[in-house]
């Protein structure tokens, strides 16, 4: 068991309306009834883009190895690249707002939280036309004041159970952790940005082939 899954065990499991992984046993899935799933899944996510040039190479290489997965968009970096993003194609993905900026949640007013909320689901419906309840936070903290306005809004918070730290490991390393730890339902975080470039092309292959030489598929959240 990882440390975040022993965690989340603890401090996340409570809380019906966070979803941080599908155990096969149901036992730590979120809402039940309104997220079903079956089999042995992973559930990929990507944090920390859009970035045009790394997120294109990577939702190309998941149309190649036909893999499903889960974007969390954060809104700075769509209004940053807005003249870019029409090129990027995530009809086969799903799509959650990673926030505004990048900074933890629980560190500013309830006012700004709500209006960083909806510029960044703003931003999403005006460049991908799409709308989504999912919000996964910056550095997964949160407090009870954006709980509450989640709820309020119906979204639903997304956290992992499985960090691939792309940001901080060669690739090497971040494969052997992953083919070591990888369990049925984990949400695993993965990062489409420049630092994170060459780790995460070089190491989605060999994980996803080895996800399912062990019996596991994809699929995305939502």
């Amino acid at each position: 068991m990882t440390a975040h899954r022993f965690l989340a065990d603890i401090f996340y499991k409570p809380y019906r309306d966070i979803l941080w992984g599908f155990p096969g046993d149901d036992s730590l899935r979120g809402d039940r009834e309104s997220t079903p799933r079956k089999g042995n899944n992973i559930y990929l996510t990507f944090d920390d883009g859009p970035c045009p040039p790394v997120t294109k190479r990577v939702l190309a290489l998941l149309r190649e190895l036909k893999t499903p997965a889960t974007f969390f968009l954060s809104g700075e970096k769509i209004f940053a690249h807005r003249r870019e993003i029409k090129k990027l194609n995530y009809k086969s993905h799903s799509i959650g707002s990673h926030f505004f900026n990048h900074i933890p949640v629980f560190a500013i007013s309830s006012k700004k939280i709500l209006r960083e909320l909806d510029l960044t689901d703003r931003l999403i419906e005006q460049n991908f036309g799409r709308s989504s309840q999912l919000f996964r936070p910056p550095y997964g903290l949160f407090g009870p004041a954006l709980l509450k306005m989640l709820r309020k809004q119906k979204k639903k918070m997304v956290l992992w159970s499985l960090m691939a730290n792309d940001f901080k490991w060669s690739a090497e390393k971040v494969i052997r952790h992953l083919k070591k730890s990888v369990q049925s339902g984990d949400v695993v975080v993965f990062h489409d940005s420049p630092k994170t470039e060459r780790v995460v092309l070089e190491v989605l292959p060999e994980f996803i082939q080895d996800c399912r030489e062990k019996g596991f598929d994809f699929e995305s959240i939502g």
